[in-house]
């Protein structure tokens, strides 16, 4: 191991991208990120990411090790290594959010996890995978007085509105499109009554799938219109501009959230759910 080294990437280096997936290659160099990778003979060998979230909280983006590396200890050098940069950064928690399906190799990712120092994993929601083709539009009447928009239709009043909220922390985090790798403006629905934010669903990109980021309604609206109007404009964008066979991707954080993708989601070959895992690191 003496020929093992640790070095910190802080840019676009396409040596180490190589090991990250596309939706997190902008991340390295951000203030927000630390990224590491490993260098074995003078050749790279494997990358981890972090990317903080809040003051002191990050979250394991990515881990990985190169085929030709693997089973010999790197992933719990490489991990270990970046937990030693976060607590240079005066890091207090790290989470890593996984499921059984993302793991190549189960017994090892979670061992390293594991020897690293990270609790055991626990349930924490259902992550639904499912063709565009396969969702059912709901049926969604708007009352006199409201209206739905993508957010590159959305009113200037309206933008104001929202970005106004998102500063009083009046949103939460997960409808705040800074938070996002590669938002998706066209497929983004805002739904507003009388001119007022009403609810919005977020649409991330993720590699060639589209991942449902999230779905938030304003209390006084909730139980009513909003939600089916909000899905049923950004199925209807979605599907006008990219085939029907596209991923879509959901997580369900709770038991309401789990019904909604339930009846939505057509049972067959092409939808699948699974499990999420959080295991955390508190330094």
């Amino acid at each position: 191991m003496e020929e093992l080294n640790l070095v910190r990437v802080d840019t676009a280096d396409p040596v180490f991208l190589q090991y990250l997936p596309g939706n997190f290659r902008h991340l390295p160099g951000r203030d927000e990120a630390v990224c590491v990778g490993a260098v074995y003979q003078g050749m790279a060998c494997g990358a981890a990411l972090a990317e903080e979230t809040a003051p002191g909280v990050y979250y394991l983006r990515y881990l990985f090790i190169d085929p030709r590396a693997r089973l010999c200890g790197l992933g719990t050098y490489l991990l270990r290594g970046l937990l030693g940069e976060l607590d240079g950064r005066g890091a207090f928690e790290v989470k890593a959010v996984y499921t059984p399906g993302m793991l190549e190799e189960g017994r090892q990712t979670l061992g390293v996890l594991e020897r690293a120092g990270f609790t055991a994993p626990k349930p924490i929601s259902t992550a639904f995978s499912v063709h565009l083709g396969d969702i059912r539009i709901p049926e969604a009447e708007l009352p006199q007085g409201a209206e739905v928009y993508t957010a590159e239709e959305m009113p200037d009043a309206l933008i104001d509105a929202y970005e106004a909220l998102l500063l009083q922390n009046a949103l939460p985090a997960f409808v705040d499109p800074g938070e996002l790798g590669s938002p998706q403006a066209d497929l983004t629905s805002v739904c507003a009554v009388d001119g007022q934010l009403a609810g919005i669903l977020l649409v991330d990109r993720q590699e060639q799938a589209l991942c449902v980021a999230g779905l938030y309604v304003m209390e006084a609206h909730r139980k009513g219109f909003v939600t089916p109007a909000l899905i049923a404009n950004s199925i209807g964008s979605a599907l006008a501009l990219y085939p029907p066979e596209t991923e879509v991707i959901v997580s369900a954080i709770n038991r309401q959230s789990f019904a909604l993708c339930d009846r939505l989601f057509r049972r067959n070959s092409t939808t699948h759910k699974e499990t999420e895992l959080l295991s955390v690191y508190r330094f």
